[in-house]
């Protein structure tokens, strides 16, 4: 499910990004690096999932060996941030329809 949740914010800022953004790279840490410079979400917010999709890449695909103790770490602390983005998401939508 924490995959899920990364990919899911990987995912709508690929489209918000190629949609609003005329972005046409295919990463989705580039994709949400354009929703931060762009004002979509907050920096902070911007950082978080950046480095996120990158621990989700090493947790789908094994890269390397996987820390359990820092995995549940990330999740104990670490979940704020999807809300955060929904909420920022959201109001950016609001904004600009």
């Amino acid at each position: 499910m924490f995959e899920n949740a990364i990919q899911a914010c990987a995912d709508l800022a690929q489209h918000i990004a190629s949609h609003d953004f005329d972005f046409d790279g295919n990463t989705s840490k580039g994709a949400i690096r354009v929703l931060g410079e762009e004002g979509v979400i907050d920096e902070q917010t911007m950082n978080t999932l950046v480095a996120a999709v990158g621990f989700r890449n090493v947790l789908a695909h094994e890269y390397g060996h996987v820390d359990y103790a820092e995995v549940y770490e990330t999740l104990r602390s670490g979940l704020a941030v999807y809300d955060t983005y929904s909420q920022q998401v959201a109001q950016w939508i609001r904004n600009n329809q």
